[in-house]
Order: structure tokens, then C-alpha cells, then sequence
């Protein structure tokens, strides 16, 4: 089913309609796209490969937006790891606007400056055909508002999120809420996922987004290949039924009763846990209790 013919919930209707789809892969992925996921047209000139000059700079906006999520926790990627691991091999999928869209605060933490925007009057009357001048830019910078970036696995329709951020911490006021939850589930769609592996901290402040989109099978606890040793590895298996519902108005997570709750601090749990995991017991985490510290809902898989 498309999105136009869903009832969509407004917040994600907002971002629709203010907002466009961009992807970055090299062109040999792109017969494997999805370039309409549910109906979502990315356009022709939002389609872009990192070894052209052409995408300079949205993947600069792209640096610049990691650094909003990801600088305060030590965790920025060099540019070598998103081209390398990223825009090459896998796929970059999110949704932006023009610079001229965007408040000049804005503009400043995406190091837009006044020679990225060139307001000609003169040349926006001839085109309008009109007596009156209005300012509008005629060369306008595409600014990368959210990102979800994938890396396809071996096993067939399997792919690891690598990163997922939006820009709602530096908008303000013009924060659009559901950006990163709508991100990344179209961006699955685009990729065709069927599985979604990934990695993140038991403290993420994006475990509600990955939990929306469907519980998460651990497949380690305590992760000393990491960076962040106390990073959990995880599955998602895709349900296309549930990805649809989650766009409709007043959809809401399924209630599912767990049977352990951890302390997303607790360093001995976490260990304990992954003693569990190595030694062939399933879990899955349903849910997170905000808090200080967070709580995990945790059932056993049969």
C-alpha cells in the first residue's frame, strides 16, 4: 500500500509535505532501490552518488548533522567510514530542504553561508512573469535534515543500520516530530530490507524509534568489539503489515508482557545477559522505561 492512500498521521504528513526524500548510493545499487518506497517519489536530482562533485554538499551536511547526534558522545564518523561503509556499498536514505527554508541559526550549524544562497529579484520576476519583485533564491543548497544509513549484509535481504539521526535537536521551534521514525522505515523500504541488524547503546536516545518499528531479538549484550563495550547487538525482522500501520493516526505499540527488567546501568545485568545470549538463550527487548537510568522490558524467545 502507498502513502497516499493511507489516512497518514499529521505528523508525518507535515514531513511529507515540507520536507523531500534524498538517497545516496553508487548508481550500480540503484536498479536494487526501492526509488518510491510506499509511493514516495525520491526525485531524479535527489538521487545522488558520493563519487560525483555533485553531492559535495549534502555529504557535508551530512557530517554536519552526525555531528549534532553523535559529537557529544565520541562516536562522529570520519568521512573515509560513511563513503567506505556507507554511500558506496550501502545507501544513505532521509529527508532534507532547501537552505532558504531553514532559519538562519539553522543555516549557521550547517555552515550554509550567504554565498550558498544567490537571491537575484530581478531574475525571479522575469520567470514569474510578474510586476512585483520577490526574493527567492536561484541557487538554493539542498541541507540533509535526517539520515539512516545502511550497509548490505551477505545473507540475502539482510542489511545493518549503520547510523540514524535527524536535526530536531538544532531546529527549535521548526522540529518536526517523527522525522527519525519515518526515516528510517521508509529507508528500509527503499533498501528492500527484510532483515535489519544493528548495534547501539542500552542508553540510546533512538531505542523508541527501533522499538516502534519492532521488538528487537539480542544477539549481544555486552559487546567488547565495540567501541562502547556496553553495546548490544540486534535483529529486526521486518513486518511490512506493521511498518503501514505505524503511519496511521492513532496507531500504537503493541503491549507485550516481559518477564525480566534491567537497569540500563547496570553493568553486572548487562554481563549476566550476554552470559545467557553466548550460551544459546533468546531474548528480545520489547521496551524502554524512560528514566534515570532507563528500564528494558526483556521477554525470553521460546
Amino acid at each position: 500500500m502507498t502513502i497516499a492512500a493511507k489516512d497518514v498521521a499529521a505528523r508525518y504528513r507535515k514531513i511529507l509535505d515540507t520536507c523531500t526524500p534524498y538517497v545516496i548510493s553508487y548508481t550500480a545499487n540503484w536498479p536494487y532501490l526501492d526509488m518510491a518506497p510506499m509511493g514516495v517519489e525520491i526525485p531524479v536530482e535527489r538521487r545522488y552518488t558520493a563519487t560525483s562533485l555533485e553531492s559535495r554538499d549534502v555529504v557535508n551536511g551530512l557530517h554536519h548533522l552526525d555531528s549534532f547526534a553523535f559529537g557529544p558522545q565520541e562516536m562522529l564518523m570520519p568521512r573515509w567510514v560513511l563513503f567506505d561503509c556507507g554511500e558506496f556499498p550501502g545507501m544513505v536514505f532521509g529527508f532534507g530542504k532547501r537552505a532558504s527554508e531553514l532559519s538562519p541559526e539553522v543555516r549557521v550549524r550547517y555552515h550554509v553561508g550567504d554565498d550558498d544562497l544567490d537571491w537575484d529579484s530581478r531574475a525571479t520576476r522575469h520567470r514569474a512573469g510578474s510586476k512585483r519583485a520577490s526574493s527567492v533564491p536561484t541557487r538554493d543548497r539542498f541541507v540533509p535534515l535526517s539520515m539512516w544509513v545502511a550497509i548490505p549484509c551477505v545473507e540475502p535481504g539482510a542489511w545493518f543500520g549503520h547510523n540514524l539521526s535527524s536535526a530536531n535537536l538544532v531546529l527549535g521551534d521548526d522540529a518536526l516530530p517523527g522525522l527519525g521514525t519515518l526515516t528510517k522505515l521508509l529507508g528500509m523500504k527503499c533498501a528492500k530490507v527484510r532483515k535489519q541488524y544493528g548495534a547501539t547503546q542500552w542508553d540510546s536516545t533512538s531505542l523508541s524509534i527501533h522499538l516502534t518499528l519492532g521488538e528487537l531479538e539480542l544477539l549481544s549484550a555486552y559487546t567488547p568489539a565495540h567501541t562502547h563495550e556496553e553495546t548490544f547487538s540486534y535483529l529486526l525482522e521486518v513486518d511490512d503489515a506493521r511498518l503501514e500501520a505505524i503511519l496511521s493516526e492513532g496507531w500504537q505499540k503493541p503491549a507485550l508482557d516481559h518477564d525480566r527488567l534491567m537497569n540500563a546501568e547496570d553493568s553486572d545485568a548487562i554481563r549476566a545477559l550476554h552470559r545467557e545470549l553466548e550460551a544459546g538463550a533468546r531474548h528480545q527487548l520489547i521496551d524502554v522505561i524512560r528514566g534515570e537510568p532507563n528500564q528494558m522490558r526483556l521477554r525470553k524467545i521460546p
